[in-house]
């Protein structure tokens, strides 16, 4: 290169130059060398330059991408969270539409389960496989589509069979949602921005239980069902034109330039520009295998998180399914109880936004002080003699349970790295199905049998909290304010290489 460089620089020169001085030439020629050097330097210089992925998009301040992803996402999780409480408005009014028997409505949660299970399955591991942006929207399609079928089953069987697909796009679209938002976010206030998609959800709960105030005491239950269908059509219009894949996941399976794309747009829908370098972040082919929960370094904190999030669901499913005829038998009017019970949850999760991040309690004392103090207000529940003391602590009741879903759903995919992420909340979803199978017909015995003791329906669900509290104890990790890794740190695989750009 060199000498091609003289050649050329001797043929310019003897033109401009018909005297031919020889050393004026050669020193000329020296200089204009020791420049093209100097600046070959620099080159290389700059581009050495080297940033950790992690770096780079926690350096990003949030902007318009990010409030993009938090529109796709929060929209997902309400429209989400208005379908999955739709199955426990309708207890009294299929049971009057088709005559059914004792322990026969329970089977629309039972396989509503098994369909959240499957979706949860294939969504979890696809999503590690091929990206998160596909699933995504596959599943939430799946539940537009069929939660509108589902007000016009001609039968019970039938909208089994509905609610079941509703509740496969369901369960692959909780294993994606909080990953998919969480591989965009900077470090910094990354678990309220977490918590705010659950407080979404929160919304999309109280907007189905508005709706059942308004429809089913006229017995108009087909349009309740269509009504809170709504949503998952909505944002099925608009979330193809927004949603984007994971920077991270790009980068992990190699998509060097799709990845660079993702942070330019971040870039300049940021306060801050995007300095080219080298984006360090190893890539892997070994992703959204489940037996990498299960390996040395992560056995335990599975089992851990797996315990919780498990008894986290049998209290709350347990408490709510059969919350309606509960308070019905009490005396109180269920459906706008369980209206002011959503309203409820609503200051419960804007405390979490403020004492998740880590200048406060973080998320492991959060999900500590929440599991506690959902125990205690169950117990005083119980045991209050007077009606309107239960309708409050109720509400009590609620404003510390369903915080602890927004924090599982915080802590759980910043434990994991990338390379099986999603395949973990998909794993922790599949767990807190299982107790979807049992609980309902657990609460119909504690409700319909007539020898129990009114105080019972809520001890029970209580002593669950009090356990799940003494599991939170055994989380040593507090990811709040810490990076979020992309490869397990335990154990770097044999044929990981470092991608640069």
């Amino acid at each position: 290169m060199v000498a091609n460089e003289m050649s050329s620089y001797s043929k310019v020169e003897t033109e401009e130059n018909p005297n031919n001085d020889t050393s004026d030439l050669e020193g000329q020629r020296t200089e204009q060398l020791q420049n093209s050097d100097d600046s070959s330097d620099s080159t290389k210089t700059k581009s050495k330059e080297q940033n950790y992925l992690e770096d780079v998009l926690s350096s990003f301040e949030f902007g318009k991408f990010h409030f993009k992803m938090m529109l796709v996402t929060c929209g997902a999780y309400f429209a989400y969270c208005s379908e999955i409480v739709v199955f426990i408005f309708l207890s009294a009014p299929l049971r009057k539409e088709w005559d059914l028997k004792n322990f026969v409505f329970p089977l629309l949660p039972l396989f509503g389960g098994v369909g959240g299970i499957i979706g949860e399955i294939i969504c979890g591991i696809l999503s590690d496989r091929i990206g998160r942006k596909k699933p995504f929207l596959v599943s939430l399609y799946t539940v537009a589509i069929f939660g509108v079928l589902s007000a016009f089953a001609p039968s019970f069987p039938v909208i089994i069979a509905f609610r079941f697909m509703v509740f496969v796009g369901s369960g692959a679209l909780a294993a994606v949602v909080f990953v998919l938002l969480l591989e965009f976010l900077p470090k910094k206030k990354r678990g309220t921005c977490m918590v705010a998609v659950t407080f979404s959800g929160a919304l999309g709960a109280l907007f189905a239980s508005g709706m059942s105030w308004w429809f089913l005491p006229t017995d108009r239950w087909r349009v309740f069902v269509g009504t809170c269908a709504i949503p998952a059509v909505v944002v099925c219009i608009y979330t193809p034109f927004l949603v984007e894949e994971s920077p991270r996941y790009l980068f992990l399976s190699n998509q060097k330039s799709a990845g660079l794309k993702v942070l330019n747009g971040i870039a300049n829908g940021s306060r801050n520009r995007f300095k080219e370098g080298e984006i360090i972040c190893a890539s892997n082919n070994k992703r959204g295998r489940v037996q990498d929960l299960f390996k040395r370094g992560s056995r335990l904190k599975t089992l851990i998180i797996g315990a919780i999030w498990f008894l986290q669901a049998t209290g709350y499913w347990g408490v709510t399914v059969y919350l309606p005829e509960y308070m019905g038998s009490l005396g109180i009017d269920p459906y706008f109880n369980m209206f002011t019970i959503f309203i409820g949850e609503l200051p419960g999760m804007v405390l979490a936004m403020i004492l998740v991040e880590p200048y406060m309690f973080g998320r492991v004392r959060c999900l500590q002080f929440f599991s506690l103090f959902t125990f205690l207000s169950l117990i005083v529940f119980a045991f209050v003699n007077l009606t309107f003391l239960k309708s409050v602590f109720v509400i009590v009741c609620y404003f510390f349970m369903v915080p602890i879903y927004s924090l599982l759903n915080t802590y759980t995919p910043e434990v994991y790295p990338t390379m099986f992420r999603t395949t973990a909340m998909a794993m922790f979803n599949i767990v807190i199905e299982i107790p979807g199978l049992v609980t309902p017909f657990i609460g119909e015995y504690l409700v319909t049998t007539k020898d129990t003791k009114e105080w019972l329906y809520p001890v029970v669900w209580a002593s669950v909290f009090f356990l799940q509290f003494l599991f939170t104890l055994g989380l040593r990790y507090e990811t709040a304010g810490k990076n979020i890794h992309d490869q397990d740190p335990n154990d770097l695989n044999e044929d990981s290489s470092e991608t640069s750009v």
